[in-house]
C-alpha cells in the first residue's frame, strides 16, 4: 500500500462516503472505487460493503 491509498482509505473511512472522498481528493468515484478495491484486494479484506445506500 503506497501514502496515496492511505490517504483515499482514511478519507473514506472518516466520510464513509465515496463521493465525499472523491470529491476531497480531487479524484473521481470511480477511482476511489479503484484504489479501494486494489488495497482490498492486497489485504485479502473488503473493508466497506454497501447497504441500504449507506457504507458499514
Amino acid at each position: 500500500m503506497d501514502l496515496r491509498q492511505l490517504e483515499v482509505f482514511i478519507n473514506l473511512a472518516e466520510s464513509l462516503n465515496y463521493s465525499k472522498t472523491a470529491e476531497n481528493l480531487h479524484l473521481s468515484q470511480p477511482a476511489v472505487s479503484r484504489i479501494i478495491q486494489r488495497i482490498e484486494s492486497e489485504v485479502g479484506v473488503t473493508f466497506f460493503t454497501v447497504t441500504t445506500g449507506k457504507y458499514s
